[in-house]
């Protein structure tokens, strides 16, 4: 089966599409306080590519603190200059 190039319309497009989707994820995830959590970073860093990547999913959050059941903070890593 021949495979068909994507035209200029398409890849515009889907560069579209990217950028939606990394300024979505940027305002929940700030919204929510996550904004510098490693994994929202990852997803930022995957849709401002504007590439495919196999080993991009299955994306997943690692857990974050709460308090009382609310959300206070996530682990962040540190090189030990705080």
């Amino acid at each position: 089966m021949k495979s068909v190039a994507p035209n200029s319309e398409t890849k515009r497009r889907e560069q579209e599409i990217m950028g939606q989707a990394y300024q979505v994820i940027g305002a929940i995830a700030s919204e929510a306080g996550l904004f510098d959590h490693p994994d929202v970073q990852r997803a930022l860093d995957y849709f401002s590519e504007n590439r495919y990547r196999k080993d991009f999913l299955p994306f997943s959050l690692r857990p974050v603190k709460t308090v009382d059941g609310k959300l206070d903070a996530f682990e962040k890593q540190t090189s030990g200059d705080s």
